[in-house]
């Protein structure tokens, strides 16, 4: 068995009146979300960068650019569903993700 560990991180700024996704989880009457191109989901994005990190194919933003309209204002899964058929494509198996959210409520200014 050949196993590859790839490793992703991804950060988004809190803003006012955005809503917030985590994991793929909507938390309504949060009064931020991560704000991006697409749902700002820095758990799914981080997940896929790890994925696309272990098959060498890149990352988030060479896969699926602010630049390509298809993508704007996307949902995380709908990246990690797109992400996880790439890497199959490529001839490799998810086996584990793990992630890690760390959030800084302090620096939001609303």
């Amino acid at each position: 068995m050949n196993l590859r560990v790839g490793l992703g991180t991804d950060v988004h700024a809190f803003a006012a009146g955005v809503p917030l996704w985590l994991a793929g989880l909507e938390f309504p009457g949060e009064p931020a979300g991560l704000a991006g191109h697409s749902d700002g989901d820095a758990a799914a994005h981080a997940a896929c960068d790890a994925l696309l990190s272990a098959a060498g194919l890149g990352d988030l933003g060479s896969n699926f650019g602010t630049s390509d309209p298809e993508w704007a204002g996307a949902a995380g899964v709908t990246f990690l569903a797109a992400t996880a058929q790439r890497v199959r494509n490529a001839g490799y198996d998810v086996v584990n993700v793990a992630i890690q959210v760390i959030g800084n409520l302090s620096l939001i200014h609303i």
